[in-house]
Order: C-alpha cells, then structure tokens, then sequence
C-alpha cells in the first residue's frame, strides 16, 4: 500500500506542478494578451515573418526561398540588409560570404571579406545555391543550384508580385560597417511607394466587388506593412528619425539583456527608439511578455521552427514569430492551403 501511494505521487507531483505552471502562465500573459495592442500598431496578429524566406527548406535569402514564402502566405517577407562596395543594397544574413556561396572557389584569396569589399557584379560570380543542396540533401533542387545573392530591390519585387501582399521585416546587418545605410533603405523603400504613400492606387467599389475573393494575406495594405529591426539601438534611432511612422523592433538576445544590467533595463533602451521587442525564443517566458505588454510594446519572438515551440509560446502570449518553416507555422495557425510543398515549387517554377 505504501509503494502504491509512493508511485501515486511521484506521478501526480509533477502533473499539479505544471498544472499550476500553466495556470500562473495563464493569469500573467494569457494567449492574445497583446492581439488589440498589434492591432493598433497596424500590424497583424498573430504576425508570422518568413525568416530569410522559407530557410528551412530552401537556400536562405534567395529568390525561391521568399517566392515560396509569398505563395505559402506568410504575413511578413523577413531579410538582411547588408551594402556592396558600389552602394547596392543586397540580402545576406552572415558577416562572411562562406556559408552561403561558394566564394572560397570563386576568390579564395578574398573568401574572409565582408560584403562591403565586393562590388554587386563580383557578388553575381557567386553561387549561392548549391551549398544548400549539399548541407540539407533532403531539400536539395536542381533548380537550386547557381541561385544569385539579391538586392532589396529584387525582395520588393517578390513582395508585390503575387497574389498574396505579404509586408516586409528589414533587419540592418552589421550597420557600424555601413554608415548611412538606414537613409538608403528609406530612400529606395520610398521611391518604391512602400513609405509615404499607400503601395498601391484605392480602387472604386465597383472594382473591388467585380475582383475574385480577397487573397489571404492582406499586410502590404495595413499601416505596418514594413517593420525595421535591428540589434543596434543607435541604427533603431536613425530609422526613427528617417521615417518615424515605421514601426521598429529592437532585436536582443540573454547576453545583451545581462550586459544592459536586466529585463527592464533592455526594455528601457528600446523604449529610447520606441521600438518593440524582439527576444531570442529561449527567453519567451510569460513573466518576459508580460512586462513588455505592460509597457505598450509588442513582442516577436526568433526563431521557432517546431510546432510544440509554437503552442507553447502562443499559450504565453507572444505576439509573432520569425521561423524558418513557415509552412509549419501557417499549418498551426490554421492558415496553410495545402500542406504539399510541391505543389508550391511548382506554382513559382522551381
């Protein structure tokens, strides 16, 4: 009788524990704490950004990644902006060009140079493809192999070229390296009618009801259909200055919050630009959302790629996330048309 008792507590312990988790996590940030908050910052809710396209199953930051991340209907087209010798504004993640391409080949003698050190049309020499077939066999494409690095220009070309009208979340990469790349970025996102104007001519009703049903993805429509993020508060600022309507988020991970000497201190730095929040999923605990909903700020969360990280950051009232595996994401949220990736590729031809 003893030992069935033992065994009775050692199982049911640990089930009230979490129960009262669960229950703790619910009255501190329950699910959609922060939906109205989004909302009145013209920005969706939840807000699901196509990390570098869709990197988890095709080459990051390329042309079939963020096609295939448009098509799937992400709410935001997520990149990297980085700056080539001659002022072209393209998208890369890494500092060095190794990873991604196949610049050891192409310049082994320059394979450690940053992007600044290459002009756009040395860029072009690069394969930046085939790496991915190599390093994740199960995705690999023919049609991968010798994709392009791409410009913001292009990634804009892909925002408004589909059915979908997915917005676009800009991170500055590196910008000590890049003086004065934030008043580039707003001066092409201007030019291109992203910012200042409406992207797009209001058409008559008669027009509206005469077209097929809405597409699903309507952001580049709402007021925040693009968001600025960086992990430079100092970049944050000049974007606030530049074009102040902009929302902006300020990306931060453990080791940066213990450097600013707590939670409510890095709250306190993005408050300077009035910028969101942007934490490492690792930090994504309700007692975290909280005090930044306490604070009138939102918060998107990098990067989830599993769909219990999913749930569970959902149930502690994250506000988005940024994933790798947005077909994950959308099937989660009920939001994936066809769960056949294939069907997919072979709509944007790859």
């Amino acid at each position: 009788m003893r030992l069935k008792t033992i065994l009775f507590l050692v199982v049911a312990i640990p089930i009230v524990l979490i129960a009262i988790f669960f229950l703790y996590s619910y009255i501190q940030s329950p699910p959609d704490s922060g939906r109205d908050l989004s909302l009145q910052k013209g920005i969706p809710y939840p807000a699901l950004m196509a990390h570098r396209g869709v990197a988890g199953v095709a080459p990051e930051e390329t042309t079939p990644s963020y096609l295939l991340a448009r098509e799937l209907g992400a709410d935001y087209l997520e990149g990297d902006i980085q700056r080539t010798k001659d002022g072209v504004l393209i998208c890369l993640h890494d500092d060095s060009l190794i990873r991604t391409t196949n610049i050891e080949e192409i310049y082994p003698d320059r394979k450690d140079n940053t992007v600044n050190q290459f002009t756009y049309a040395e860029l072009l020499k690069l394969d930046a493809g085939s790496d991915f077939n190599e390093m994740h066999p199960e995705w690999a494409r023919p049609s991968f192999k010798g994709l392009k690095i791409i410009t913001l220009d292009q990634l804009v070309d892909i925002a408004e070229g589909g059915i979908n009208r997915p917005g676009l979340y800009l991170e500055t990469k590196s910008p000590e390296r890049y003086p004065g790349i934030e008043k580039d970025i707003v001066a092409l996102l201007t030019r291109r009618g992203w910012i200042g104007k409406p992207t797009q001519q209001v058409e008559s009703l008669e027009e509206e009801e005469s077209k097929p049903a809405a597409p699903a993805v309507q952001v580049r429509n709402m007021a925040g259909r693009i968001i600025f993020q960086s992990f430079s508060i100092d970049s944050l600022h000049a974007f606030q200055e530049l074009a102040p309507d902009v929302p902006r988020v300020y990306l931060f991970d453990q080791e940066m919050v213990e450097e600013a000497g707590g939670f409510p201190a890095i709250l306190d730095r993005a408050q300077t630009a009035s910028a969101d929040a942007g934490p490492s999923g690792y930090m994504a605990w309700p007692w975290y959302t909280s005090q930044i909903h306490a604070r009138g700020m939102i918060v998107h969360y990098y990067t989830i790629n599993q769909s219990w990280q999913m749930w569970l950051i959902h149930q502690f009232g994250a506000d988005g996330i940024f994933t790798d595996r947005i077909d994950i994401a959308l099937d989660y949220f009920g939001r994936l048309k066809s769960a056949n990736l294939e069907d997919y590729f072979k709509r944007i031809n790859y």
